[in-house]
């Protein structure tokens, strides 16, 4: 770990970054803390329980608490789910705009089903990520206005047929609304329940405000400057969801990165605490076919846009992330799933090589090249670690 670990210490020391925390579980159990998690009004080193926002890391739970509803029967995954959600079922598809800027709009006619959600090709974006989304919300006055639910958030119309293409959004949030109308609980009481609870892990929520035990444990947000090049904390706090009233299961959570490992490692052992076998393998398998398939594979060609490391390859969509389908030119098997957050966090889970692993630092703008350096360092190092604890073959 010396060489990624010394790396870490320069980027904090030249002002890179203020901090990071990585675990790692499986044949490599690691973890290590750098740098300070806040500077003002007075500095304080980063410890193993600090507290980061998870982002879309939020979403492989979100996935999990669906999956775990499908195992119960309440619900399948190619269901039609719409009638769960009034406001999305309503919205039509985008087509494009008039000369005087009108919005052109079909009606959709295909089902909106679970798994379209959880894989990204249900056709809902962020503003942020397409500028027909952020023209149409422009349109209708809605730029700069704090949304409070998912429905006022997402609810603007799909770029196309649920299942026809792929484009990285909003399906996650929307997911997290089907689990509270299926469980009849909100997200952080079924998750805190059915995930939190039976991992024995305390360091989850969406409300750290309501938990002054881990809001004093909060890492500071930090931003580029775009003058020095160095990471200076915020004047002022920064929030995924300013103001809202509910649980956003696409981008919400906050956790520190020892209790999410924790989240990883089950998945990766396959102890059945979260899933059921089946499920899990399930998880792991490819789900985008056709344009859907192609879709994110040029979206992957160019991956500057997405946070973590993400070498040419054939990707696909698993049931709670980004799935290596063919080799790449790095470490990483098929059947690798990953992502990250847009605070500059990722993790990701092998289950061939038997590691999984969570790097956390809350920094902006999203998709930083000189923290995705310090990512790739650390997978670098924890598949280095893994193979030379493989056990030698004697001829």
């Amino acid at each position: 770990m010396k060489n990624f670990e010394q790396s870490v210490e320069k980027a904090v020391a030249d002002g890179v970054v203020l901090g990071a925390v990585v675990c790692a579980k499986g044949k490599v159990n690691y973890s290590k803390v750098f740098g300070n998690r806040t500077l003002k009004p007075q500095a304080e080193q980063m410890e193993r329980d600090t507290v980061f926002v998870l982002a879309s890391m939020t979403k492989l739970m979100t996935s999990i608490a669906v999956l775990q509803l499908v195992e119960r029967g309440a619900v399948k995954l190619d269901d039609d789910v719409a009638p769960l959600l009034p406001v999305l079922a309503k919205q039509p598809i985008l087509t494009g705009f008039g000369e005087d800027s009108t919005p052109i709009t079909k009606e959709r006619t295909g089902p909106i089903t679970l798994r379209h959600l959880l894989t990204h090709s249900v056709g809902g974006t962020y503003e942020f990520a397409n500028g027909d989304v952020l023209q149409w919300r422009k349109i209708q006055g809605l730029l700069g206005k704090p949304a409070v639910t998912v429905e006022e958030a997402f609810g603007h119309p799909l770029l196309y047929e649920p299942g026809e293409s792929w484009c990285y959004g909003t399906g996650s949030d929307w997911a997290g609304k089907v689990v509270e109308a299926l469980s009849g609980l909100s997200l952080e009481d079924y998750m805190k329940e059915h995930i939190w609870s039976p991992l024995g892990i305390k360091d989850i929520t969406f409300w750290p405000a309501a938990r002054p035990d881990m809001a004093n444990r909060m890492c500071s947000m930090s931003i580029r400057d775009t003058r020095s090049g160095k990471a200076v904390q915020s004047r002022k706090p920064i929030e995924m969801a300013p103001g809202a009233q509910e649980a956003f299961g696409g981008q919400g959570a906050y956790a520190t990165m020892g209790d999410y490992t924790e989240i990883l490692n089950s998945l990766m052992v396959d102890d059945e605490r979260l899933l059921k076998k089946a499920t899990t393998a399930a998880m792991f398998r490819p789900q985008l076919t056709g344009d859907s398939r192609q879709a994110l594979n040029e979206a992957m060609a160019h991956p500057e846009w997405a946070v973590g490391y993400y070498p040419p390859g054939t990707y696909n969509w698993g049931l709670g992330g980004l799935l290596v389908e063919g080799k790449t030119e790095s470490w990483r098997k098929p059947g690798t799933l990953l992502w990250g957050g847009a605070i500059n966090s990722a993790w990701f889970i092998d289950r061939v090589t038997g590691v999984c692993g969570a790097f956390g630092c809350n920094l902006l703008p999203s998709a930083d090249p000189q923290i995705e350096l310090l990512m790739k360092g650390f997978e670098e190092d924890i598949y280095g670690k893994a193979a030379a604890d493989r056990p030698k073959t004697r001829l």
